[in-house]
């Protein structure tokens, strides 16, 4: 039997406003609900668990904005990227939007060992960003996390790759390029909760993480 044609399409979407409190695994709930009310025709899993043949990038932490999210769905027709992209910006909740459909998708070959993550941080105080600006590009810089009662101590290391800052219409922002995935590496969240704790009662000053864009290593 002829198995039926697959095509592999990369759908990219941001998640801002109210959405950036969508946990990882409802976001992925509505936009499976979203693909069946359209009636995309996709490929399914065997087995006893039937899904969609659906790969989400890396999670964002909750309350993280992103312009940079995608999913990776394998269709049985090719779609029309300007029709996909309309058809599921009609189902999605506010601040949620598809950027871009790309068909065909061409994974890479080598498995991803890490991740290059680009943010904007934004701050109404110059004072505040200049501050977290020295915190972040200092290697030395240390904190700890408390899990299950456990607690682990971290360094920044080489997580932060550059911070540059600059005036905006709305205050001062940080743009950062970090590395994490990798042993030993701490997270974008975890730095980031350690930086509103180093910031101590200026932490209000420091309002809104934009993630911008994600590249695998």
């Amino acid at each position: 039997m002829n198995q039926p044609a697959e095509f592999k399409t990369r759908v990219n979407y941001s998640k801002t406003r109210q959405a950036r409190y969508i946990a990882h695994l409802d976001t992925i709930d509505i936009i499976c609900k979203a693909l069946r009310r359209i009636h995309l025709s996709y490929a399914v899993t065997q087995g006893c668990h039937v899904r969609p043949k659906i790969s989400f990038g890396p999670p964002l932490p909750l309350g993280h904005a992103s312009y940079c999210e995608y999913f990776v769905i394998t269709l049985l027709q090719q779609p029309d990227p300007e029709a996909l992209k309309t058809a599921l910006n009609r189902e999605l909740p506010q601040g949620m939007e598809v950027l871009s459909v790309e068909c065909p998708w061409i994974d890479k070959k080598s498995p991803a060992v890490g991740e290059q993550v680009e943010y904007r941080l934004h701050f109404s105080s110059q004072a505040t960003a200049d501050r977290a600006r020295s915190w972040l590009l200092n290697p030395e810089s240390a904190f700890q996390v408390v899990r299950k009662g456990e607690t682990r101590k971290y360094t920044i290391g080489k997580a932060v790759q550059r911070a540059d800052m600059a005036e905006a219409d709305s205050g001062w922002q940080l743009q950062a390029e970090f590395i994490q995935g990798l042993a030993d590496v701490p997270s974008v969240s975890k730095i980031v909760t350690a930086l509103a704790e180093q910031l101590g009662e200026s932490r209000d000053d420091f309002y809104l993480l934009e993630r911008i864009a994600l590249k695998e290593l």
